[in-house]
């Protein structure tokens, strides 16, 4: 049996929830709550040493990192595929994976922690907020959550908004002459760019909307529309689970 730990199916824990809905795989869910911080439990940080989800388990062994779960549960379970059988298009899948890894997924996150995010821990205490904040248990993930709690600067979310409206033109150019991202069929590209782009409408509608991006905005929909994302997406606490957030990955910095 498969084991699925996550949080609220939206950004990384959708992809691999919306992968295994689509492939028609049954999994047991066991749902985080990582606003409360029970990632960081010690039984979770045997599976995760960073205290990150969305983790799978399968045959005693645990699978981290979104873009690599999607791939073994496709090479694992190769009935509905999601990758294209041509190399060319498992490279164009891995471009698009590797896009959203490196940088579309955080200037998301940044936006949305920035609407959404902090008040969800408006409950907690000062005390209790700091002490959860220390038992996070890597340096690098501390200072993104402390970072986040004390506010993102203009500055960042500057930065942010530019990186999201050249992918929102990314996206638009790709999907002019295409009706998926990589090829010509519906793959973990789709996917993974979907799991992030659908927080964008409503936080970036001067540049994400039907008259700026018609085709991002019409894939969104069709994307949305299919029969496993609408059960992926049922299967957190939220209503809509893309009106809560939780801090992203780092920027990736080179040099």
């Amino acid at each position: 049996m498969l084991e699925l730990y996550h949080w609220e199916p939206n950004g990384a824990s959708a992809r691999v929830m919306i992968c295994l809905e689509e492939k028609g795989l049954e999994y047991s869910s066991h749902y985080l709550d990582v606003l409360a911080f029970e990632q960081h439990r010690p039984e979770f940080l045997q599976l995760s040493e960073t205290g990150e989800v969305p983790v799978l388990v399968h045959g005693g062994a645990a699978y981290t990192e979104a873009s690599y779960i999607c791939e073994f549960l496709d090479e694992a379970f190769p009935e509905r595929p999601l990758m294209p059988a041509d190399a060319r298009g498992r490279w164009e899948v891995r471009v698009w994976q590797k896009y959203v890894d490196d940088g579309f997924s955080a200037s998301v996150s940044e936006l949305a922690w920035s609407a959404y995010g902090a008040r969800a821990l408006s409950a907690l205490a000062p005390g209790e907020l700091s002490s959860a904040l220390e038992r996070i248990p890597t340096k690098e993930r501390r200072e993104v959550w402390k970072a986040a709690v004390r506010g993102l600067g203009e500055e960042q979310l500057a930065r942010a908004r530019v990186r999201v409206e050249a992918a929102a033109g990314k996206i638009e150019s790709q999907l002019t002459g295409s009706q998926w991202l990589a090829g010509s069929a519906y793959s973990l590209a789709d996917i993974a760019v979907f799991s992030y782009f659908k927080y964008l409408p409503p936080l970036c509608a001067g540049f994400v909307s039907d008259a700026a991006t018609p085709h991002a905005m019409a894939w969104m929909r069709a994307v949305a529309a299919r029969p496993a994302v609408r059960s992926a997406l049922t299967r957190g606490r939220m209503a809509d689970p893309y009106v809560v957030a939780a801090p992203g990955p780092e920027q990736i910095r080179w040099g």
